[in-house]
């Protein structure tokens, strides 16, 4: 999930699950964008913002906000999706059924029985052609293709029988470019996807491909990472609290009091 404050700067731990920092606390209930959400207190590990996360009536997590360091009114929302893809562009992506299905018979068959089962067993046999496999794993490194000067031979890995030159995966046609997931299941973008602009080798165009950053990263580094070309970033809709719990669980997340300054209305007590 790519950080619409910092552009290139990735969320890594992005499971429903509720953090250690928001155990056995308390949360108001806020309208955001348009839903209902406890927010969670400010997360520790983050240093290039100030980020919140976001849970659903069941504690899991949906979400989050993140503010800046020197105005924590200036606020953006991410939210997870069904697909892993639209969670990282924070896009509509549809998920569809597996890749398998959409092949003809003899191809199919003959991935099948030679063991083509992983996505880069499967776009190593397309480095010959137009078709192009990707995964997220790909997006956030790309890979790199071994190409031998004397008998053409492409490849995924370098080959020891061969004089090989190393190249960035090439993508020659967009629209022959498939995204799958570990299990080989398709995920469809919208037409205006930012992914189309990310799909250059970085010795092209390498500021269109954000990269993985860990949580306890300097914010200054993660500044100083080249942004990739991404709309800009859309205030979210007003956000306010419309009640207090009264009586909340133990287990939802607290609030903090936000700054004077922070431009956040309070929740209303019930």
């Amino acid at each position: 999930m790519e950080s619409k404050l910092v552009p290139g700067f990735l969320y890594t731990d992005i499971s429903p699950d509720i953090t250690e920092a928001d155990i056995d606390v308390v949360s108001d209930l806020w309208t955001m964008d348009g839903r209902e959400v406890y927010r969670g207190a400010r997360d520790p590990r983050y240093t290039h913002a100030n980020v919140y996360w976001l849970y659903d009536e069941d504690l899991q997590r949906v979400g989050c906000s993140e503010h800046t360091l020197t105005n924590p009114g200036d606020m953006r929302l991410l939210w997870f999706h069904e697909s892993p893809f639209g969670t990282l562009f924070q896009e509509e992506w549809t998920v569809g059924g597996e890749l398998w299905s959409q092949l003809p018979t003899k191809p199919f068959e003959r991935f099948i029985n030679e063991g083509w089962t992983s996505a880069e067993s499967f776009l190593e046999q397309c480095l010959y052609g137009p078709t192009r496999l990707i995964t997220m794993k790909m997006l956030q490194s790309w890979p790199k293709v071994y190409v031998c000067s004397h008998c053409g031979k492409r490849s995924l890995r370098r080959s020891p029988h061969c004089q090989m030159t190393e190249r960035d995966l090439d993508v020659p046609q967009l629209e022959k470019v498939l995204f799958v997931d570990e299990d080989m299941v398709l995920h469809r973008p919208p037409p205006d996807s930012v992914v189309f602009t990310r799909l250059q080798p970085p010795g092209d165009d390498g500021s269109q491909r954000a990269s993985v950053r860990e949580p306890a990263q300097e914010e200054q580094e993660a500044q100083s990472a080249t942004p990739p070309q991404v709309p800009p970033p859309q205030t979210p809709a007003e956000t306010q609290p419309v009640r207090e719990q009264t009586s909340p669980p133990q287990s939802r997340p607290r609030t903090p009091e936000p700054p004077s300054d922070a431009g956040e209305a309070q929740p209303e007590h019930a």
